[in-house]
């Protein structure tokens, strides 16, 4: 299955004085990711999510490698994958490259849940039925990656 794709461009607001990215910004740049994959290629943008449905999508894992430093002016092509979904977590692959180049890899887990209580919500049917088009086959590239 294809990866949601979103491309980024490095700017100096990302950056230590040095111009690499600073190591935070990865984790900001993947919240809009996955930000602009629910609200494009999912139909449920993050102000339905959190405001009408008063919902909230908080990593209870994440793993993450820099293979390589970005710098300014760095055009970074992040990559969405879905490695599992289940009744409210979601396993994500989120990659970026510069070219070639892979410059950061991260693996997290997702969890649906009640933005005031705390309590784990199921994935909206609609949504699982998108999500399954950004699923990758176990032992694919993409999968082996980041273990």
């Amino acid at each position: 299955m294809p990866a949601y794709r979103f491309v980024h461009d490095v700017m100096l607001r990302d950056c230590e004085p040095s111009g690499i990215v600073y190591l935070p910004r990865y984790f900001d740049m993947v919240h809009v990711v996955i930000e602009n994959w629910l609200d494009e290629a999912l139909d449920w943008p993050m102000g339905q999510v959190q405001g009408r449905d008063g919902l909230c999508l908080p990593f209870v894992d994440i793993k993450a490698e820099f293979p390589a430093p970005s710098r300014l002016g760095d055009r970074l092509t992040w990559d969405l994958t879905v490695r599992d979904i289940g009744r409210s977590s979601m396993q994500l692959r989120i990659m970026a490259t510069t070219g070639a180049d892979s410059r950061v890899s991260v693996a997290g887990t997702l969890v649906l849940s009640e933005a005031i209580a705390l309590r784990t919500r199921r994935w909206p049917e609609q949504v699982v039925e998108r999500v399954k088009d950004y699923m990758i086959s176990p032992g694919s590239l993409a999968e082996t990656a980041l273990q």
